[in-house]
């Protein structure tokens, strides 16, 4: 059950596999992949660096994501203070990337130095200074890799204040 909003969302929302909400929301950028993402329940296309409002009322979800695309944002605290105010009060905010991008895509910040710390302090920052979130973890969810390769996956993620 529960109310999701997927931002910046595409043909998968990298939720578990056969998770269902009662309420599932994506917001992004190409409708034929919203259309093929099957946990949605509605779909949005917005470009959240022209219109950073979302469309949604106060306190409609329990949980917010953003998965792959936080790197992307150009006004990071615009989107930040929109998911405080779409996030019912303790909802959950989670912010997933790993160490892979477009650099002619990502803003600047994302690029000096290119470090996972230094990703997860950036991330960070945005709930801080968006303000209204506590909590505010860092997660290593890395799986194992081949050969001794390793595939980073980070999540920051913060809690709704009251």
């Amino acid at each position: 059950g529960g109310a999701v909003l997927d931002l910046c969302a595409s043909w998968t929302s990298h939720y578990p596999e056969g998770r269902t909400f009662d309420r599932c929301a994506l917001v992004g950028l190409n409708p034929l992949e919203l259309l093929a993402n099957g946990a949605k329940t509605e779909w949005t296309v917005q470009n959240l660096n022209r219109s950073p409002t979302l469309p949604y009322d106060d306190d409609a979800f329990d949980v917010v994501t953003n998965s792959l695309s936080v790197d992307y944002l150009t006004d990071p605290l615009a989107v930040f203070r929109e998911i405080k105010r779409v996030l019912r009060p303790g909802g959950l905010a989670a912010m997933a990337f790993t160490n892979r991008c477009f650099p002619s895509k990502v803003v600047p910040i994302w690029l000096e130095p290119f470090t996972d710390d230094n990703h997860a302090r950036i991330v960070a920052s945005y709930f801080h200074f968006a303000g209204g979130f506590h909590d505010i973890s860092v997660a290593d969810i890395s799986p194992d890799g081949w050969a001794g390769l390793r595939d980073p996956m980070i999540v920051v993620a913060a809690r709704a204040a009251a």
